[in-house]
């Protein structure tokens, strides 16, 4: 993931790169920066859920997604994570 490319959308910065399956993979890294245990458990959650429903996981993609806003600052954490997912979608149907 040191070579992918980056996109930030609203709360979330997702890194992303290529790989050789035809499905992807999603991981996430919550620092305690974010908020504690309960938080961040939850917010891992919601993403999970929110990966499950996008049509992002039919693509071959490595997704790593990262909270660039603590709990207290990232009002709505589900619609940040749907928009990012959206932009990514439309970022790689551009690239040939």
């Amino acid at each position: 993931m040191r070579r992918g490319l980056k996109l930030v959308s609203g709360g979330v910065r997702l890194i992303y790169t290529t790989n050789e399956f035809h499905h992807a993979r999603f991981g996430l890294a919550v620092s305690r920066k974010y908020g504690n245990a309960v938080q961040r458990n939850k917010l891992k959650r919601q993403w999970r859920d929110c990966f499950r429903n996008s049509d992002v996981r039919h693509l071959g993609v490595d997704i790593l997604a990262i909270p660039v806003r603590s709990q207290t600052q990232m009002m709505h954490p589900v619609s940040d994570m749907q928009l990012a997912f959206n932009l990514l979608m439309r970022k790689l149907k551009q690239t040939p």
